[in-house]
């Protein structure tokens, strides 16, 4: 009973290559340094005869390691000792969309060819999904779902008749299995298969190893495998010309560019691009389509609107061959704490309709188009206008961009175009929280929005630009495919200096995402930087710098000018 055979099964048995959607990934281990630091604060836990380290060795000779799933770390599974059982797993305890009827589980493996007996030990593989039935963040037998699927050996005859599939074998390999063939195996719960965003959490990701012998003495101490980029995906996971690269682009997609930087703040909106373009000179002179600005309701510290717009500095941003994008917050900037801000109730019941009366006014003025951002990360809890902080009713949500949408039109403001703006993650992550719950509908929302940050916020986790954006990215694709979809707001910080400096670091994390942005999130239609707090900047490294330069900004499939936004936004 060997696992090279097991595995066998599942690679030839499960895996094809009709295309398929990434939708969520448990874990890519980008984000982790070397050896085993990292693993606890990410939730990745071992238990019985198996220990767990980061490892980046695994794929330093991979010549595609920005391009494809595999990336630069795996995780390295050893099992120690004489035990007959253990195993490995991660924590999630999210609410996610599993469809058990088109989904599928991928990961990738790596079994070294030192050990080609490994597998007479671990020759049964259980992978476990726990899911969290009530809600209350604790796995409990009696009360929630556990589902299982298990993959044994078919007898010591079929060893032979394998052998040399992995004999010598020095290549990863994708493992891809639909949810249906995953069983209840466990009493608790409702016995139904509802991982979603209403009902139950995906508590853990587990894989176990199994000995059915009993004990394992005869076995060596120490043996070693591989994982890497464990996820789900709407139909089998799809591959490139080699197994581990994502689906390329279409030839008619593309994604324009923009940035937002301090500049803004001055309402010197020019200079922003300006700014930004200069980075590049004289190496690259593309010309970005699209500046980026913030306009809050006041900056002196009071509740009287002060700071409008100004037609005459949108229209020489236009006249630079810009298109404005402007992000409207509804509150009032270094006021005092105490002093109550503008939120979801006050806006529909119209308290501030002369602030938005008095924007419109502005923009209609302006010649040419305004996209207009407005409520934008709703799905946080940061805002006044979050979903969090107003009664966690993403109904009203929907009631105040509705209303302020109908005061442009009644205003007969026609050169405005509304962006509807989530964040890529849902914090708090609860039901409530879903983010289609918060949609005003077609007719209110010209365009999509994301924003996509790596390490925003004190304590944030570090994220591969791909993990921290697919998810969002499946819902709103899949759920309101007719409406352009742009990246706002997008940024990573340095690596700080009590980090490893064998993690990850912000020059690696852009060029993952140029290639994410080509493959995997390919209908993203414009990419806007977020050039401000130092480690935010562009330029905060000459590496990060260089990075951008040469997979973006020298790279044809993201546009220079407007010549691909017009047509967008006419």
């Amino acid at each position: 009973m060997n696992i090279k055979y097991i595995l066998f099964l599942l690679l030839f048995s499960l895996t094809d290559f009709s295309k398929a959607q990434l939708k969520f990934i448990v874990e890519d281990f980008e984000g982790y340094a070397d050896g085993s630091k990292d693993l606890k604060e990410n939730g990745v836990f071992t238990f019985g005869n198996i220990d767990a380290v980061t490892d980046s060795k695994i794929h330093e000779q991979n010549p595609n390691k920005h391009k494809d799933y595999l990336g630069q770390r795996a995780l390295k599974i050893e099992k120690k000792g004489k035990k007959d059982f253990g195993g490995w797993g991660k924590g999630i305890g999210l609410n996610i969309e599993l469809d058990p009827q088109k989904d599928y589980l991928n990961f990738f493996i790596y079994i070294p060819p030192a050990n080609e007996n490994y597998g007479k030990d671990l020759s049964v593989i259980k992978i476990e999904l726990q899911e969290d039935d009530n809600g209350d963040n604790v796995y409990q037998k009696e009360q929630d779902d556990s589902w299982t699927y298990i993959q044994a050996s078919a007898g010591e005859q079929a060893i032979g008749e394998f052998s040399n599939a992995y004999q010598g074998n020095k290549k990863w390999e994708l493992v891809s299995i639909p949810l249906t063939k995953f069983k209840d195996a466990n009493p608790g719960g409702d016995d139904i298969f509802n991982i979603n965003y209403k009902q139950g959490k995906l508590f853990s990701f587990i894989i176990s190893f199994v000995c059915p012998q009993g004990d394992c003495k005869h076995l060596k101490e120490k043996q070693v495998m591989f994982f890497d980029f464990i996820c789900f995906s709407r139909g089998k996971l799809v591959s490139g010309l080699a197994i581990s690269e994502p689906p390329s682009a279409s030839q008619s997609d593309y994604c324009n560019l923009g940035a937002w930087s301090k500049e803004g703040n001055d309402a010197n909106f020019t200079d922003i691009g300006l700014v930004f373009e200069n980075n590049f000179k004289p190496e690259c002179e593309k010309k970005l389509g699209v500046v980026h600005f913030f306009q809050p309701f006041a900056t002196d510290g009071g509740n009287k609107q002060n700071h409008y717009p100004s037609e005459d500095r949108i229209n020489k941003v236009i006249n630079e061959g810009y298109i404005p994008m402007i992000t409207l917050e509804n509150h009032f900037v270094n006021a005092d704490p105490n002093m109550k801000q503008p939120n979801l109730y006050s806006i529909v019941e119209g308290h501030f309709d002369i602030f938005f009366e008095n924007w419109a006014k502005q923009i209609k003025q302006v010649k040419g188009t305004v996209l207009l951002r407005i409520l934008h990360e709703f799905n946080g809890n940061w805002y006044p206008w979050c979903i969090s902080n107003n009664d966690k009713n993403p109904k009203l949500l929907i009631k105040a961009f509705q209303h302020i949408h109908n005061i442009f039109k009644a205003k007969n403001v026609t050169n405005v175009k509304f962006i509807w703006c989530p964040n890529s993650m849902s914090i708090p992550q609860e039901k409530w929280n879903y983010i289609m719950d918060a949609y005003p509908g077609d007719e209110f929302v010209d365009y999509l929005g994301i924003d996509v940050y790596n390490g925003a916020g004190e304590g944030a986790v570090w994220r591969s630009f791909r993990k921290e954006g697919i998810e969002n990215y499946f819902i709103l694709t899949q759920e309101i495919s007719v409406k352009p979809l742009f990246i706002c707001e997008v940024a990573s910080r340095e690596r700080r200096s009590s980090e490893s400096k064998l993690s990850q670091n912000k020059h690696e994390w852009i060029k993952q995402m140029s290639e994410t942005l080509k493959s995997d999130m390919s209908k993203i239609r414009l990419l806007t930087w977020f050039n401000e707090k130092e480690t935010f900047k562009i330029n905060s490294s000459s590496d990060s710098k260089n990075a951008y330069l040469n997979n973006i900004m020298k790279d044809d499939y993201f546009k220079s000018g407007t010549k691909y936004v017009t047509p967008l936004i006419n």
